[in-house]
């Protein structure tokens, strides 16, 4: 009875890790309210000694990492704040992975895949609402101006924003496609299906990650196909240059003499104009804000470049750079929307270098837990948001440190496979 509740908490709690509702002090949300009593019931579950490895002392460098940004903060109080949510994330980390070795690997594949794919269904039934004229609810999406498109309903589904929604199933997506060789084949390509529809209906720079994602997790039952393979990779390399470029600069107009192109579109992602020529050739380009943010980062890290600007204080760089010119009220306070440049601004060269450590650590884990179906799902997963780091604080993201604690948990298992006698090697295997 006690691991069967446990079954149900994890998928309770999988399921609603991208849900933002209800807006509760520091941050917290349905997900956590769950997870306190997983924690506690996971805890108590009798298991094996746990033995400290690399990518555990990996996670404890990087949160070492945080304290001489929390010493040089100008709000200390702030930054200790700061640094309680980041030791939560570790505590899921830890958490997610002790159930894991209790033999519940598969339980978290498939609260993942169903947490994306419930909220991919209300999102197109959203959208198709939308279509017959239903009234605009902006928890689930609206209507907004984007580049070279106009207006477009962009689809968020109950999560923070669109970025996060593309986040989110680019966590899903891997196990949904997983899931496609294992069992109930037809649901889960339907869905796997839906998620990608939904993930397109966000027009979000994260999508780059998705496609990385998709691809790694894919590939397995690509053996052979070297042909689709490659195919595969070339498209996966060309949305990732595209969306990224797009994040930087927007071309605005474009003329030769003979020709004109002209976007008229208005939009309030551009924080500045500037303009170029080429021979004859004049391009008039707008600065993104994802650009002028890393701009901002990278000049908060060279004049802190030791312990950064304090933990959590981002915000102090870009009301300095509001009050320079340099960005629009819009963005007089946001976060670094990049984890690397955000973590080197506010902890500088000793955050940076920890966050490297650990990306290090978990790239090793999943190399380690390629064996099996979910250990491919969940390195595809995290490689895609790893990608969509670039711009996105992915660090701050509960079902990242899931994936690594999921990765974790069939390290010390010896993969999960194995432990049911049925070997590691393919992508269709079961509990």
């Amino acid at each position: 009875m006690h691991r069967r509740i446990v079954e149900v908490l994890l998928l309770l709690f999988l399921a609603a890790i991208g849900v933002n509702w209800p807006e509760l002090p520091y941050n917290a949300r349905l997900a956590d309210l769950i997870f306190i009593p997983l924690a506690a019931l996971v805890v108590v579950l009798p298991q094996r000694r746990w033995t400290w490895q690399w990518p555990d002392l990996a996670v404890a460098i990087y949160l070492l990492g945080a304290l001489p940004a929390i010493a040089v903060s100008a709000d200390r109080t702030h930054s200790a704040m700061e640094f309680a949510r980041e030791i939560y994330l570790a505590i899921v980390y830890v958490v997610v992975a002790m159930a894991a070795r209790h033999g519940m690997s598969r339980d978290v594949g498939k609260g993942l895949a169903l947490g994306g794919a419930i909220l991919s269904v209300a999102g197109l039934a959203f959208v198709i609402r939308q279509l017959f004229g239903a009234a605009p609810w902006p928890p689930m999406g609206e209507v907004m101006p984007l580049p070279y498109i106009g207006d477009t309903l962009r689809l968020r589904a109950m999560t923070a924003s669109e970025a996060m929604l593309a986040c989110v199933l680019t966590a899903s997506i891997p196990f949904a496609i997983a899931l496609c060789t294992a069992n109930r084949i037809r649901t889960w390509c339907a869905l796997t299906i839906v998620m990608i529809a939904a993930a397109a209906l966000t027009f979000s720079h994260a999508i780059a990650g998705l496609a990385v994602a998709i691809v790694m997790a894919a590939w397995p039952l690509l053996n052979g196909r070297t042909p689709l393979r490659r195919v595969a990779v070339a498209a996966a390399v060309l949305v990732c240059v595209v969306l990224n470029f797009a994040a930087m600069v927007s071309i605005r107009s474009i003329t030769d003499g003979d020709s004109n192109y002209t976007d008229q579109s208005l939009y309030h992602y551009a924080v500045d104009q500037r303009q170029m020529q080429i021979d004859d050739v004049i391009v008039t380009y707008s600065v993104m804000s994802y650009a002028r943010i890393k701009q901002v980062a990278w000049r908060a890290f060279l004049e802190h470049p030791i312990a950064g600007i304090g933990l959590d204080q981002f915000h102090t760089a870009t009301i300095r750079a509001h009050d320079e010119g340099a960005l629009p009220p819009l963005y007089r306070e946001i976060d670094p929307h990049s984890a690397l440049l955000g973590r080197l601004a506010e902890c500088g060269i000793i955050g940076g270098v920890t966050l490297l450590i650990l990306w290090g650590a978990w790239a090793a884990m999943a190399r380690a837990g390629g064996g099996t179906y979910l250990g491919y799902a969940a390195a595809a997963a995290l490689a895609g948001l790893v990608v969509s780091s670039v711009n996105a604080d992915i660090m701050n993201f509960r079902f990242l440190w899931v994936l690594a604690g999921l990765l974790r948990g069939l390290q010390d298992a010896n993969g999960m496979l194995t432990t049911s006698g049925r070997g590691t090697s393919g992508a269709a295997g079961t509990r």
